[in-house]
């Protein structure tokens, strides 16, 4: 006989894969989801990720497979204004956010369906049930802003232009750094479509600096967009002490835990191992509590470097620019590899060492 039923609200991936081992655990697992299907919000869905991962032993440690949605990047553009550095790959993916087949949304809800998961769509979290809502509810609404200001959870405002569209030229991204922004624009080609963002936490994106993105797109990489949206969105990356497992009573999973990257904002390894460890915290918050500690342990220690350290050095993509010059492509490739070696080690990225996975 099944479990009293766990209420989650937000279908995305750290939601259903939170549903997916609830349910495999033999409970009644009930997710709520604001949009009108799986696949994320439509504002920003489809869409196109590249993200560092430990792909084995992340789908060891959500007891799901998810291999067939990520896609090994071919080549990886880092540009300090127009100088081209071609960063390391390995452990590099593409993913797609959607509801298209190809997509990881699609494959993580057909484990859940398969599962026994029920769904409610178009049925947001609202502020005024939060009081009444049972012990054990887990809460993944993701980057909604107003599910932030029920819960008091501290967080960064971000702004971005966005583009998005189809085309054939897969398995490519690049990033790009200019002194018009705080953090960088870049672009993910896979599944035959694109996602383009160029975005800063805590700042306005002028049309200046939206200009001098595509210029560079246009006169380096030979790529025309006239089809741009703003958006506009919150994360949890505002104080270094931001990561929380329990917030009044309540699991929070994925980017409302703060299990995310502080320093390049990556998210999507963050939300699937924070979605298992808040499925244990259902019937074992101690060793979930131990578990979340764990992934999200050097997490201030960046947070504390992007601000002290790295926001300087940014204001100096010039400089940045001229130390690769003088350096040359193949030591800046090897200073490359080496940093990334020691990320590994002392990542605040989860699932990205496989340290971090068992």
């Amino acid at each position: 006989m099944a479990s009293p039923e766990v209420l989650i609200y937000g279908a995305g991936m750290s939601g259903l894969v939170a549903a997916y081992n609830l349910a495999r655990e033999g409970h009644a697992v009930l997710v709520r989801e604001k949009e009108s299907g799986f696949g994320g919000s439509g504002m920003f869905n489809p869409s196109i990720h590249t993200t560092p991962l430990d792909l084995e032993a992340t789908s060891e440690y959500i007891g799901i497979d998810i291999t067939p949605a990520f896609h090994p990047v071919g080549a990886l553009s880092v540009y300090l204004h127009d100088l081209r550095i071609d960063a390391p790959v390995f452990m590099s993916y593409h993913v797609e956010r959607s509801s298209r087949p190809e997509s990881l949304d699609a494959l993580l809800f057909a484990r859940c369906a398969e599962a026994g998961v029920e769904f409610e769509f178009e049925r947001p979290l609202e502020k005024q049930e939060i009081p009444s809502l049972p012990p054990g509810t887990i809460i993944a609404c993701g980057l909604e802003p107003a599910a932030y200001d029920y819960l008091g959870i501290p967080y960064e405002h971000w702004y971005a232009w966005m583009a998005r569209g189809e085309r054939e030229y897969n398995n490519y991204a690049w990033m790009w750094l200019d002194e018009c922004i705080n953090e960088y624009g870049y672009i993910s080609f896979c599944n035959g479509i694109y996602y383009n963002l160029l975005f800063a936490y805590g700042q306005e994106v002028d049309g200046e600096a939206h200009g001098r993105y595509r210029d560079f797109m246009r006169r380096v990489e030979g790529m025309e967009e006239e089809d741009w949206e703003y958006i506009h969105g919150v994360a949890p990356v505002v104080a270094p002490d931001n990561p929380r497992l329990v917030r009044n009573g309540l699991i929070m999973c994925g980017t409302m835990s703060g299990c995310i990257d502080p320093f390049m904002g990556f998210g999507i390894s963050g939300a699937l191992v924070s979605g298992r460890v808040a499925a244990t915290a259902v019937t074992d918050r101690g060793k979930a509590e131990e578990e979340f500690d764990r992934f999200t342990r050097n997490f201030a220690r960046v947070f504390n470097f992007k601000h002290e350290v790295w926001y300087r050095l940014r204001e100096r993509v010039d400089l940045l620019e001229d130390i690769a010059r003088i350096l040359g492509p193949e030591r800046t490739m090897q200073l490359l590899v080496q940093a990334l070696r020691a990320g590994r080690k002392s990542s605040a990225i989860p699932g990205f060492s496989p340290l971090s996975c068992h």
